[in-house]
């Protein structure tokens, strides 16, 4: 029985490892662009502490009459691309890059009996990971095979927090760190070197350490590091909030504080093509 498991193992490396003749490519190229969907993390939890701190305030202070409501933000793009050296017809090792942004904007509007005024919140998380990934390839007939990747990237990413009333506020951030991603894909050969490509990507990338600038358009400005916190007021039982501050804040009617973690987690559905060299 040993014997005849030894004598099998080779042959299951053979049809796993073997390059075919009829795919002999040393070297593919994907381009790819889709849709994306992303957690968000504090960027979205804050600046709804945000939204849901000056409903409070102002329907304390004057302005019963409110409308609109924040949204978060989680749909956008992404686009990239992986340069694959082929190990075997069935393995690869991929060299990639990919842009991912994702922008949404929420109005609230004030009345009292003598006045009205709106506030605007925008954000707009985006990031370039740089990727490693290891693909793997099952062919599904003579046109049409699978491709399975996996990997780590390391992702370049900013942060921008708007505020818009009486005073324009602006928050930009960035930080730097390490995230994972993985994919499940289908390649339909249209022409020996070109196929279509159609794809499913996961990835987990939460950060924190965002560094930045505030401003306030003609009034100045200043740098420090993006806090998230919760807190209370006279007027508010509890809210979470984020900011962009010279240090930590703290004192009486905190809960907590730490360093903001903008969460790139999410998944994408793209479409591209394969070049094959």
């Amino acid at each position: 029985m040993n014997k005849k498991i030894r004598s099998f193992v080779p042959l299951l490396l053979l049809f796993v490892f073997l390059p075919k003749a009829l795919d002999a490519s040393v070297l593919t190229i994907r381009l790819y662009g889709g849709g994306t969907y992303l957690q968000g993390g504090d960027i979205n939890s804050g600046m709804k502490g945000w939204a849901d701190y000056y409903k409070a305030y102002y329907g304390t202070y004057g302005y019963p009459q409110q409308t609109g409501s924040f949204a978060p933000v989680h749909l956008g793009f992404d686009a990239g691309g992986d340069i694959i050296f082929h190990l075997t017809t069935r393995f690869g090792i991929g060299l990639g890059a990919e842009y991912l942004m994702a922008t949404k904007s929420s109005t609230l509007a004030f009345q009292s009996t003598a006045s009205s005024f709106t506030m605007r919140f925008v954000g707009i998380p985006s990031a370039i990971p740089a990727k490693l990934s290891l693909f793997y390839f099952l062919p599904l007939g003579n046109r049409v095979r699978v491709s399975l990747h996996a990997g780590a990237g390391y992702y370049s990413a900013s942060a921008r927090l708007e505020s818009h009333s009486s005073i324009d506020y602006i928050i930009d951030s960035s930080a730097k760190g390490i995230g994972y991603h993985g994919g499940l894909g289908l390649e339909w050969e249209l022409f020996p070197k070109f196929c279509l490509l159609i794809e499913a990507a996961g990835r987990y990338a939460s950060l924190s350490g965002f560094e930045g600038d505030v401003t306030m358009v003609g009034l100045g400005g200043w740098k420090g590091k993006l806090y998230y916190w919760g807190a209370t007021a006279s007027f508010l039982d509890k809210f979470n909030y984020i900011d962009l501050l010279i240090g930590a804040p703290g004192g009486t009617g905190f809960l907590f504080v730490r360093e903001a973690k903008i969460d790139f987690s999410g998944f994408s559905l793209r479409a591209g093509f394969v070049i094959k060299l």
